[in-house]
């Protein structure tokens, strides 16, 4: 539900906040962060060190003294991290010796050599650290959004038994997590639930009540069931107006979500035509489109069909690909072949992502040079 933010982006969103509420948000991750790795260290039993690009000295290889202190995904496309044997890395570990302070920068592969374990391990804390961030980025998403969901905080009757980092949420004014946004249902679940038990227990009470001179309890009961009953009337109303309201706001954002797009494509659709002309290649017109921004195979494959006069057939497989996706997908691994483009690590049976390839600037220039003479040539 909430997009995955470079590094540049969350900087960006971190900005706007003031000193208190991100100094608690980047402390928190910080935090969070050091109890994966320590954990991390500690579980795996790690046991001995392997010599990778450096050289250790003797008193550099206790296994205990070493830890991992950092931690850095540069998004996908983006290899701008550098392993200890200069290779170019999209996740980079950073791991310290905390008595000499030598830090040694290492991608997963080489961090797996490193500590002598496996790479789904190192793998294992990429996901535990991946679910840190998403939660930054969904608190993130939410300032952004204006979407607090302070109201299920409101709406407790005791607010007692709240938990401290949901109320500082409250203090520092910060949206509240769907993790803690859960826990609120139950409180308020709970206490309606109390309150239900107690309207059977003053109705039980109502019913051994037969004296005559206990009539005026029996009458101050039977008050008290009507506030609790309008209080779990009211409870139930702002329930369904939370959820209505919520539903709503769900609805409309997926809707506008999907007319920008519409936009999107319309002008990119556009662009690609206004630069290439009518006589352009199968070919042309792929790798035009990843320039102007398309990365997946698949949605290249399906504006080709439905906007550029190419076969609209649907493939007989289980994905129901356009028909044309595999000569899509021949085109575009031409250029990454003569470097223009790189596939992504994440592609896969399903669907191929392209990005055009950072390292070859100068000749993407060039190409788009000698493209415009071409289309200018066909005017």
């Amino acid at each position: 539900m909430y997009k995955k933010l470079s590094a540049d982006e969350r900087e960006q969103r971190l900005s706007v906040l003031t000193a208190e509420q991100r100094n608690y948000l980047e402390n928190e991750m910080k935090r969070s962060r050091k109890t994966v790795f320590e954990r991390f260290m500690r579980d795996e039993k790690i046991t001995a060190l392997k010599s990778v690009d450096i050289t250790l000295e003797d008193n550099e290889r206790n296994v205990i003294d070493w830890m991992i202190t950092d931690y850095d995904d540069f998004g996908p496309g983006n290899y701008i991290g550098r392993c200890a044997c200069n290779r170019r890395l999209r996740y980079m570990f950073t791991v310290e010796h905390q008595k000499t302070h030598k830090k040694l920068q290492y991608g997963k592969d080489h961090l797996s050599i490193f500590l002598n374990i496996e790479v789904k391990d190192v793998n294992g804390i990429i996901n535990e650290l991946d679910e840190i961030d998403h939660e930054l980025d969904e608190l993130l998403w939410k300032i952004e959004n204006n979407e607090y969901y302070h109201e299920y905080y409101e709406r407790i009757p005791d607010k007692t038994v709240v938990s401290e980092s949901i109320k500082k949420h409250i203090e520092l004014n910060l949206p509240f997590l769907n993790p803690q946004i859960n826990r609120l249902n139950k409180y308020f679940e709970k206490q309606m639930e109390a309150l239900e038990e107690e309207k059977r227990k003053i109705q039980r009470e109502v019913e051994l009540e037969k004296r005559k001179d206990e009539r005026r309890r029996i009458e101050e009961l039977l008050n008290e069931k009507k506030k609790i009953e309008a209080t779990l009337e009211a409870g139930r109303k702002a329930q369904r107006e939370t959820e209505f309201k919520r539903q709503q706001q769900e609805n409309e954002r997926i809707e506008k979500l999907s007319q920008e797009q519409r936009v999107r494509d319309a002008k990119l659709i556009e662009s690609v035509k206004a630069q290439l002309g009518y006589h352009a290649t199968f070919d042309e017109v792929a790798y035009s489109l990843v320039l102007n921004g398309l990365h997946s195979a698949v949605a290249i494959s399906n504006i080709m069909a439905n906007d550029f006069g190419y076969d609209k057939r649907l493939s007989v497989g289980t994905m129901h690909r356009p028909f044309i996706y595999l000569d899509v997908l021949l085109a575009l691994k031409k250029q990454v072949d003569k470097g223009n483009l790189i596939m992504d690590e994440s592609s896969n049976i399903v669907d191929c992502i392209f990005y055009v390839n950072p390292y070859c600037e100068e000749d993407r220039r060039n190409e788009s040079e000698d493209l415009q003479q071409q289309t200018l040539s066909l005017f």
